[in-house]
């Protein structure tokens, strides 16, 4: 069974980088784990880029890149996630 619960954090604790934090689960301070996933920018890019002519897999490189992408943040030890770090 997936565990669902999520941490309460400030937009700015969280970014596309791992940050430390404390997880409300386990109770320790940890380094997050980054997961990145495609969010509204990366498919609003890919849109751009294909309208623009990019039309042979060049509209796929937003995929690729994790700064168009969005974060989960999840903890190391218990897998709880921490937060989600949403682009737009």
């Amino acid at each position: 069974m997936a565990n669902t619960q999520m941490a309460v954090v400030t937009v700015g604790q969280l970014g596309d980088s791992p940050v430390q934090i404390a997880c409300p689960k386990c109770h320790q301070t940890v380094l997050s784990k980054v997961e990145y996933s495609a969010g509204l920018l990366t498919y609003l890019f890919c849109g751009g880029l294909f309208f623009c002519g990019f039309v042979l897999g060049c509209c796929l490189i937003p995929f690729c890149v994790d700064r168009l992408r969005d974060a989960k943040h999840t903890c190391p030890t218990c897998k709880t996630v921490l937060g989600v770090y949403k682009r737009l």
